[in-house]
């Protein structure tokens, strides 16, 4: 009611007075709205879709890749440097899927379909009836049970069991669920992820988080009941329910035992198949089980491919291989196998530092385009052939026509004409020497493979040596010559049936044909029995002679005398001695003398160093003490001395937090923030805007792990980081 002209709320306050927003729980912020006059409403934008981008792209690759050569690089060449670099990591990219697409998931499937591990090729052919082999009658009521041996690259343990799982699933013989450690905190609740997994394969195989559906009539099931699952498995008609546990090592012992005990009990209505992920042995996974569950599982154990092994392939393909146009130098070559040895154990990391190396030397290479074969030398610019004679390898080249007194070719090659006349030959020059290079590595490697008591040298290594040029007169080279020479009829005859595969093209080593069937006939011409023949450099075919001269005894090496066949076979010997000792020493060349190298390979580490190993504590310290480097504006300074209002919040807080000691006041740290965003006056920036600034900048650094609140004093904070320790 109204008093003395005022009206009163029934607290008796001034109705005038009263502000609606004092008691509002709800607050909305919109926008500020525009000089004008726009609407506060944002533009709606036009949703894109991945095709719409990849086709876009795809139409214009320039958009994509810069032009080069300062600038004056044609469209033209810009697409074809694009479209090389898509033709031929397709190709590198097609051949590994083909190579590794569910290799080891196939063997596993085999499991599923008789019990044991089926060979790749045999899996695809086995008949629709051995599918329902893995039955109650055959494991004698225990469950079906596969321990994949995986190997210690855990990393790799992810990819190998989504092909597992893509194969089981293309089969169509019922659900496929994978757990993993993370998900199994209780009984109940793996469980209800199990069940969960299953019954929304069918309608949604995406989604895990829907609800499962209860199949039949009757009252409502708990969600962790089997008995959902079994309704399932009735009305789909499903013949088996496979468990793949991924990392089951990791997994409590109690609780994969009472697990498998709820299986085992519903194995008469569920036929379930359980898949184990191991990393060390048998040995210690049964150590990790109880007795009562591993008598519930019987099953086979399979060998997964060692990542070594599936590493050496993807080598051998992507470098040795003949379809590759692209190759790596020694020196990135070696940090990526150190990587790989020393770091990680996982072959997609390494395909993934192959495809950077694709891209980086398409990307930043103009001179990329000539592994385009002619339709490159049809577009080439003077700016180009520019760039050729900047090579380090052209300059070398000069240099040695120059010794070798043929001035007028290096004088031919500074005109464009005579350049571009001739860089079809140089280039066929350069793969013809590379590839010759290579073949040599896989004769060393075969011929290394038939000497005894020798440690095996992979490839990968080979390659490296080879590259880099310590192969040629090396001690892997030696050691082999030396070896044939003492080597019986036998194991050289093995030799050179195994070099039989490298011979009959016109190459250098056509001349072991005629010495091996030479051979033979030598070995067959003893009464017909095969003779067991050395040569004159077997240490059987030496004696000692002990001489005493003057009271002093002296001890000297003297051969025996050779039969005849021994003798014809010690020329047989010197002959695959010589004509492999030549056949090194041509092919063994290092690559970085040959002219146009660096077309043809790519060796340069810190791009991968940044990118695969990044030092991630000095990027963000460099980041924030000198943000200029990384937005590339003028505004922020480019000396980095002062701090300016322009930079980042955080960047001007961390340049304050350097400069202070190991507590920090919060207020004499806003204080200082406020002075350089706000200004002088607080003209540039609202002090309620500053101080949100603050309070996001302040969270960060403490996110970063470089602030935390202190116990000694409540308004300070402790100093963590300090730049450069």
């Amino acid at each position: 009611m109204p008093i003395n002209g005022e009206a009163l709320n029934g607290t008796g306050q001034n109705l005038h007075d009263y502000k609606f927003t004092d008691h509002q729980a709800c607050f909305i912020y919109s926008q500020e709205p525009t000089s004008h006059g726009a609407s506060r409403r944002p533009h709606k934008k036009r949703r894109l879709s991945k095709n719409t981008v990849n086709e876009d792209a795809a139409a214009n690759p320039y958009r994509i890749f810069p032009p080069l050569l300062n600038g004056s690089e044609k469209p033209g060449c810009v697409t074809l440097r694009f479209d090389t670099y898509q033709e031929l990591w397709s190709g590198q990219e097609d051949r590994n899927s083909s190579r590794n697409k569910c290799k080891d998931a196939e063997r596993c499937c085999g499991f599923h379909k008789n019990g044991v591990a089926c060979g790749v090729s045999k899996i695809q052919h086995v008949a629709q009836d051995l599918l329902l082999t893995a039955n109650e009658e055959r494991y004698h009521g225990k469950i079906p049970t596969g321990l994949i041996l995986a190997g210690p690259g855990i990393a790799s343990h992810g990819l190998l069991f989504e092909q597992l799982i893509t194969q089981i699933r293309a089969e169509d013989i019922g659900p496929v669920v994978v757990l993993t450690s993370g998900e199994a905190s209780n009984l109940k609740t793996i469980l209800k992820k199990l069940i969960r997994k299953t019954t929304c394969q069918v309608n949604d195989p995406d989604e895990d988080t829907k609800e499962h559906e209860v199949f039949g009539k009757g009252p409502k099931l708990l969600s962790y009941d089997l008995q959902i699952l079994y309704d399932y498995v009735k009305t789909h008609d499903s013949q088996k329910v496979t468990i793949a546990f991924q990392d089951s090592e990791a997994f409590d012992g109690v609780l994969l035992g009472d697990l498998i005990t709820l299986f085992s009990s519903w194995l008469d209505r569920i036929p379930f198949v359980v898949l184990f992920g191991v990393a060390t042995s048998i040995e210690i996974f049964h150590e990790k089980l109880p007795r009562s569950a591993i008598r519930c599982l019987q099953g086979e154990k399979f060998d997964v491919e060692r990542v070594e092994e599936s590493l050496e392939k993807v080598f051998d393909d992507a470098l040795l291989g003949p379809q590759s146009a692209l190759r790596l130098g020694p020196a990135l070559c070696r940090q990526l196998l150190d990587r790989q040895k020393d770091h990680i154990q996982n072959v997609q990391a390494f395909v993934s530092a192959l495809k950077y190396a694709y891209m980086s030397h398409f990307y930043a290479n103009p001179l990329s385009i000539l592994l385009a074969g002619a339709k490159a030398y049809e577009i080439l610019q003077k700016e180009h052939l520019e760039a050729i004679r900047n090579l380090p390898s052209f300059r070398r080249f000069v240099e040695k026509l120059l010794d070798e007194n043929r001035p007028e070719i290096a004088r031919s090659l500074l005109d464009d004409d005579g350049l571009l006349s001739t860089l079809t030959e140089y280039a066929s020059h350069c793969r013809d020497a590379t590839g010759c290079l290579l073949d040599a590595i896989k004769v060393l490697e075969v011929s290394r493979s038939c000497l005894q008591s020798r440690a095996n040298i992979p490839r990968s290594e080979l390659y490296v040596k080879a590259v880099s040029g310590e192969l040629k007169g090396s001690v892997i080279v030696r050691d082999l010559l030396l070896s044939i020479k003492k080597m019986p009829s036998g194991a050289l005859s093995g030799l050179l049936g195994k070099l039989a595969i490298h011979t009959g093209d016109g190459g250098a080593l056509d001349e072991l044909l005629i010495v091996n069937d030479n051979l033979q006939t030598l070995i067959n011409s003893g009464n017909g029995q095969e003779q067991q023949l050395r040569s004159e450099h077997d240490i059987r075919h030496e004696t000692l002679r002990t001489t005493v001269v003057a009271q002093k005894v002296e001890i000297s090496v003297q051969k025996t005398a050779l039969s005849k066949q021994d003798s014809a076979y010690s020329k047989f010997v010197n002959q695959v001695h010589d004509i492999l000792e030549s056949y090194f020493s041509a092919r063994f060349i290092n690559p970085q003398d040959i002219f146009l190298h660096e077309i043809f390979f790519y060796d340069f580490k810190s791009p991968h160093r940044d990118v695969f190993a990044p030092k991630l504590r000095f990027a963000i310290e460099r980041a924030l003490s000198a943000p200029h480097d990384y937005l590339g504006c003028n505004c922020c300074g480019v000396d980095g001395e002062a701090l300016e209002s322009t930079q980042p919040p955080t960047a001007i807080l961390y340049q304050l937090y350097q400069e202070s000691g190991a507590l920090v006041n919060v207020f004499d740290l806003w204080s200082a923030f406020y002075t350089i965003v706000g200004g002088e006056d607080g003209e540039d920036c609202d002090e309620s805007n500053a101080l949100a600034l603050f309070y996001r900048a302040m969270a960060e650094l403490k996110h970063l792990g470089m602030v935390k609140h202190s116990k000694k004093k409540t308004d300070h904070v402790a100093k963590l980081v300090w730049k450069g320790l």
